[in-house]
């Protein structure tokens, strides 16, 4: 848990993991029976992010190998690592749609991205804060390029549950911080 609220989280701490908890909720309320193995994606939202650094590449790695340890040092099935560690090496958000559970953990990880105006807002504040040491021309290059690749996928979401609930607002969203980016500011900054 400490790891989620080390420096220099901003948006990848412990909101970010309680939001999902959250998600993880909702899903379990109103789809019941609709995930395969929901201890699995649990703990994959538990670890997903529990190693970040942005400057690493290798974060979801990282998290995965130390959710596998954790599980396996519990005496738990090698089968639940295997499940857990992959789950979380999906959130790494390559394009191309997910089977089963693996696209719950991803679709619940990407919520933030359909959520209110203002929640969206502060999340783009919170990422930039995150990305302190990037150069601004970077930071817009780099930014620009992530939300694009959201834009141009022809569903961000691949569950019908997080698609009806979320997409639209998602491209509204992605859409406003990306024109935020080209006219010079972070999607937010004057509020």
């Amino acid at each position: 848990m400490l790891s989620w609220a080390r420096w220099p989280r901003a948006y990848h701490d412990t909101t970010h993991l309680w939001a999902c908890l959250r998600h993880w909720h909702v899903v379990q309320d109103q789809q019941p029976a609709t995930l395969d193995n929901p201890h699995a994606v649990a703990l994959a939202l538990w670890y997903h992010d529990a190693i970040y650094w942005p400057w690493s590449k290798h974060n979801e790695e990282r998290s995965a190998d130390w959710a596998s340890r954790f599980i396996l040092g519990q005496g738990l099935p090698a089968t639940l690592a295997q499940t857990v560690h992959q789950h979380i090496l999906d959130t790494r958000h390559s394009p191309g749609p997910l089977t089963g559970d693996a696209q719950w953990v991803v679709d619940i990880d990407l919520a933030i991205l359909g959520q209110s105006d203002a929640v969206y807002r502060q999340f783009e504040r919170n990422v930039r804060r995150e990305y302190f040491f990037v150069r601004w021309p970077r930071y817009v290059t780099g930014r620009s390029a992530v939300l694009q690749g959201f834009l141009a996928r022809p569903r961000i979401y691949g569950t019908e549950f997080f698609q009806e609930r979320h997409e639209a607002q998602a491209r509204i969203n992605l859409t406003h911080a990306l024109n935020a980016l080209a006219a010079g500011s972070v999607y937010g900054a004057d509020c």
